[in-house]
């Protein structure tokens, strides 16, 4: 039950309160008003949509950027283990895309200081190919290279994703249009049905409208940032991180006779927004 709390927020308090105070007066000094909230409902119902589609397109770009940023990640880490380095490279190079993978993560759960680390060990990276230039093929070098493009390239797309959102001008017509909706609708129930209603009746038929709506709201603002681990429909970061278990790469290295190096082609697969405009 933990991870459906987002449904609820000091929002859902509001409008409570709001109802009851709307109903209670409406009520209790006889007023009602004629109100057509055909505008109200377009007004809630095109940005909420708007908003909640841009929200789920986010999360699935950044689910496929966060696969690429994996797939990549391996490519890379495959090519070293299988290379004629030295344990102790090997163990190097290891340790530096497990920083990078590590840096990001933590920045994409709420870590915000993290962000300096991802790019300090991209260099790093870069370092490490310099410094041993002499003990890898020219082809092999620029083959890395373009993996580790494809991973700088999701590394950038990811950081964006999580410090930019939809914008705040239609989130807050959606929620003006809400406290609009609680605090007028009671009045115009009771010019439709009459004053023989309890106030009980009129509260409740008025929250349960407008809760589906705050529902609709904070599940929008849940999806803004899709990296965060409390959530039902958030993305789960831990299937993305680096290292991998050592038998996944003992089975992976076995698999062939031959070399990375020799195997892979230069086509590196292209970026997901690539992909999809092909």
């Amino acid at each position: 039950m933990k991870k459906y709390r987002f449904l609820f927020s000091i929002h859902t308090l509001f409008i409570a309160c709001i109802t009851l105070l709307s109903a209670y007066i409406s009520i209790r000094f006889g007023f009602s008003l004629y109100t057509d909230f055909f505008i109200v409902g377009v007004i809630l119902a095109f940005p909420i949509s708007f908003s909640m589609r841009e929200a789920f397109r986010r999360r699935e770009r950044a689910i496929a950027y966060l696969s690429l940023f994996q797939g990549s990640l391996q490519s890379v880490y495959y090519c070293f283990e299988n290379s004629k380095l030295d344990q102790e490279k090997k163990m190097q190079i290891r340790n530096i895309l497990s920083n990078i993978s590590t840096g990001l993560m933590q920045f994409l759960k709420g870590r915000p200081n993290n962000v300096c680390t991802v790019g300090q060990h991209s260099e790093e990276f870069f370092s490490f190919i310099r410094e041993n230039e002499e003990n890898l093929k020219s082809s092999f070098s620029v083959k890395i290279m373009l993996f580790f493009f494809r991973v700088t390239e999701s590394v950038e797309f990811l950081l964006a994703t999580k410090r930019h959102q939809t914008p705040l001008g239609i989130r807050l017509i959606v929620l003006f249009s809400i406290y609009t909706f609680a605090a007028l609708y009671p009045a115009s129930l009771l010019h439709r049905v009459g004053f023989e209603v309890t106030l009980w009746h009129v509260f409740s038929l008025t929250f349960f409208k407008a809760f589906l709506f705050v529902c609709l709201y904070n599940i929008q603002r849940s999806l803004e940032d899709p990296f965060k681990e409390d959530g039902a429909d958030n993305i789960r970061l831990r299937d993305f991180e680096f290292p991998f278990p050592d038998e996944k790469v003992a089975a992976y290295i076995s698999a062939g006779s031959l070399k990375v190096a020799d195997k892979i082609s230069t086509e590196v697969p292209g970026s997901p927004d690539a992909l999809n405009q092909g």
